[in-house]
């Protein structure tokens, strides 16, 4: 598939409004084996079944530690070329995703509320990480699709708070946002600052994305561990291009 790469104008864009549409990233085949694998995890029983359940949100995450597939998609996808573009010579591919929006029978459960991405961590720095939000299905706003706040990166970090299950984080938001309605291999970008959420889906069958996150390879995190630490300890984190300044490193490597 030939690679995405940006215009001076996509560029300008990303960085005005905090979100790019990218078009096709990945061909039929690779939808296909994407769509498998969704299935694969969502029914793996390493994992409890208990939010798999109509009007719910079903999360499997560093899904690229058990699929080759998912691996494939993240290091060498049509998408990576315009990573290296935003984010610049020091990438690592970090974080992956699937989410799988059940119908939602009227429940109110499916929902997700505005949040950052990089709330999660209490902040990434620098904050040049990036979101690639693939659908496997046609995406629309009647099945949940995501919606982007337009220039909300200028506002840095918000406060979060947790909002039901842990990882419903919200912020108060005014206006609608932009609906990304994609078909199955399309992707949005957005970065780890952009509010977005989703609806509900309101179709009779599930709504299937798949997300990865790219990242400078110096990039620190604040939240998941009692000190700051740099995104390359994290497990399952892959080198795409440069390196890391060993100079940050926060721990001891191990012995052996």
């Amino acid at each position: 598939m030939k690679p995405v790469t940006l215009s001076p104008d996509q560029i300008a864009h990303y960085h005005e409004h905090g979100y790019l549409l990218l078009g096709k990233v990945l061909t039929d085949a690779q939808v296909a084996a994407m769509q498998a694998e969704e299935l694969r995890f969502r029914t793996a029983p390493i994992w409890p079944d208990s939010n798999a359940k109509t009007g719910q949100t079903m999360f499997r995450s560093q899904i690229q530690a058990y699929s080759a597939a998912v691996r494939d998609v993240g290091l060498n996808g049509a998408h990576v070329p315009a990573m290296r573009q935003l984010i610049g010579p020091n990438l690592i591919f970090w974080f992956t995703q699937f989410v799988t929006k059940f119908p939602d029978a009227a429940s109110g459960k499916s929902e997700f509320p505005w949040h950052q991405d990089n709330g999660y961590s209490k902040g990434i720095e620098p904050a040049t990480n990036i979101t690639v939000w693939v659908a496997l299905d046609v995406v629309n706003e009647h099945n949940g699709c995501v919606y982007v706040h337009p220039g909300s990166h200028k506002r840095g970090l918000l406060p979060h708070e947790t909002k039901g299950e842990s990882w419903h984080l919200h912020v108060p938001v005014e206006g609608d946002g932009v609906p990304a309605m994609l078909q199955p291999g399309e992707a949005v970008a957005f970065t780890g600052l952009t509010l977005h959420r989703s609806l509900l889906n309101h179709s009779d069958r599930p709504r299937r994305g798949f997300f990865m996150e790219y990242a400078n390879a110096n990039a620190v995190e604040q939240a998941t561990t009692a000190t700051p630490r740099p995104l390359v300890e994290r497990s399952c984190v892959y080198f795409i291009d440069g390196q890391a300044d060993l100079g940050r490193r926060t721990t001891p490597p191990p012995l052996g």
